[in-house]
């Protein structure tokens, strides 16, 4: 349910970018062509720009440089799409309006895309949080497994670990695929761990302990694992 809330999301909004460019006086078919074209950018916004603003040094810098990096592959995108879609008899004339290359203008709508994209994605995220159950293949088999089961999971070389009281099970889903499958109960605490905090019996500043197993806090997560406790 997840999955398609969000894809049906990503669809309208492209369609809605397509009926901006068909009021200035596109074809819809390229203006469709064209509002497709800014999708790496204003995905580039949605999954880097959260881990910019969780930066424990250089918060600043780090977000300056995900807005000029999303800027320039929007500007690329539009030119190279626009480029494609003109005649070439036509290419000499302004190949896109120029207010689709005022920075100002791609970030309100980058805005008003992406930041409603991620308040549906969390939710949907906590709408779902009742899901008692998880199903996945593990060594070839299907494993239904209680969520709550789950002590934490860990991102071992090219296999990912489910940990519980019972033992692991290992999958090949990445650790970021079931950050967001996973509710709110897990936290990311390492590039490597993703913990339920209903197990955790104490935490420091630098480590958490999840049943008998001692965990490092990367100095990336400090912030926002403090921040679930804390709160």
């Amino acid at each position: 349910m997840k999955h398609l809330a969000t894809f049906l999301y990503w669809l309208a909004a492209v369609f809605a970018l397509a009926l901006i460019l068909v009021s200035f006086d596109y074809r819809f078919g390229r203006a469709l062509f064209l509002a497709t074209s800014l999708l790496p950018g204003m995905f580039c916004a949605k999954f880097f720009l959260p881990m910019a603003l969780r930066a424990e040094r250089r918060r600043v810098l780090a977000v300056i440089c995900v807005v000029a990096s999303t800027l320039i592959i929007e500007w690329m995108s539009l030119l190279l799409a626009s480029f494609h879609t003109t005649p070439s008899e036509n290419l000499m004339r302004a190949p896109f309006p120029g207010l689709f290359l005022n920075p100002v203008f791609i970030l309100i709508l980058l805005v008003a895309i992406v930041v409603p994209g991620e308040l549906l994605s969390h939710y949907l995220k906590k709408k779902l949080s009742e899901e008692r159950y998880v199903t996945f293949i593990s060594d070839r088999r299907k494993v239904v497994l209680p969520i709550e089961a789950i002590l934490y999971v860990e991102s071992n070389d090219k296999e990912v670990l489910l940990h519980t009281q019972e033992g692991s099970y290992r999958t090949r889903t990445c650790i970021s695929q079931w950050a967001e499958r996973l509710d709110d109960r897990f936290v990311r605490i390492h590039r490597a761990y993703l913990i339920n905090i209903g197990h955790v019996s104490s935490w420091t500043p630098m480590q958490v302990t999840v049943q008998d197993r001692v965990l490092d806090i990367s100095r990336t997560y400090r912030g926002s694992v403090a921040a679930r406790f804390v709160g």
